[in-house]
């Protein structure tokens, strides 16, 4: 099982950056080179590899390129992935920060259905915008929206979240059951969602079948990068084995016990909920999920 992530990372010009991600001395790297700092995909690939390092399973193998909103190095990566996924034969596929370019990201999920018809497909951020609006949502297992995202997965006219701004603070009629329905009837949705909020909804097919609430650490919300933590969990999680929806609710609970581990205030980073999770995995991923690591 492997799980390959695709994304940017904030740099004017940077270069494509393709391997497995490994840490060292708390900096993150892909294949030999050092992930340019950046609140979002560092912060999903150190997630991913955390649930990697603790259940002794292949660390993701990441596909990264600069872009600051351009477009230059999303279209890098969606050039490279091919021959990338060719390398990985990847289990889990996982689009995260990049431009909505809608044509490439039809293209790629008709390339990676035809070569790996049974790779699961994970998105958030840029890339559930592109899925979304390229009418290729259904040929997802997992997207895991904000709750002003999820008003933007269950309105089929929208192409972008900015659209359904009223459902940004979950105010203005916010009901994520209801959202989660519509997104599935409309084919704007994943097979599974996780509705990140102060209650994260998980659903399945359009229908809420978990929910986590507790413990409750409202500073998390003033820390970038700590929804992209979740997604890097779920995603880690899947790859190991775990059933969607299982790997939906673990990385929902473990995202909170850990801000609540580290005590969480709005000068933290992301880096440092990462830091906590091998301890949340020990104390607590064997009751969650009967995934019991057993020490050499």
């Amino acid at each position: 099982m492997s799980l390959l992530v695709v994304a940017t990372y904030p740099v004017s010009g940077g270069p494509v950056l393709s391997g497995p991600v490994h840490s060292d001395a708390g900096v993150l790297y892909v294949g030999g080179s050092p992930v340019p700092a950046s609140q979002g995909t560092s912060a999903m690939l150190g997630a991913a590899l955390a649930v990697s390092d603790y259940l002794g399973t292949p660390a993701p193998y990441a596909l990264i390129a600069g872009d600051i909103g351009r477009g230059d190095g999303t279209r890098a990566v969606y050039a490279r992935l091919a021959d990338v996924a060719a390398e990985v034969c990847p289990s889990v596929v996982a689009f995260h920060y990049m431009q909505p370019v809608m044509a490439l990201m039809r293209q790629a999920v008709c390339d990676l259905g035809e070569t790996f018809p049974d790779a699961l497909l994970v998105a958030d951020a840029g890339g559930m915008y592109a899925a979304k609006a390229a009418g290729v949502a259904g040929r997802f297992e997992l997207m895991t929206p904000d709750v002003g995202e999820v008003g933007f997965l269950a309105d089929p006219e929208a192409t972008h979240p900015a659209y359904v701004s009223h459902y940004l603070f979950g105010t203005e009629g916010f009901d994520p059951p209801g959202l989660v329905r519509l997104a599935a009837q409309s084919d704007g949705s994943a097979r599974v969602l996780l509705v990140k909020g102060k209650t994260d909804h998980i659903s399945l097919l359009g229908d809420i079948v978990g929910t986590v609430d507790a413990p409750d650490v409202p500073a998390l919300e003033a820390i970038g990068g700590t929804g992209d933590t979740i997604t890097g969990l779920a995603a880690g999680f899947m790859a190991a084995g775990f059933p969607t929806v299982d790997a939906a609710m673990c990385a929902s609970r473990a995202n909170r016990h850990a801000g609540h581990a580290m005590v969480a205030t709005p000068a933290m980073r992301a880096a440092d909920l990462v830091a906590v999770l091998p301890d949340v995995f020990s104390e607590y991923l064997c009751g969650w999920s009967g995934v019991c690591p057993v020490c050499p």
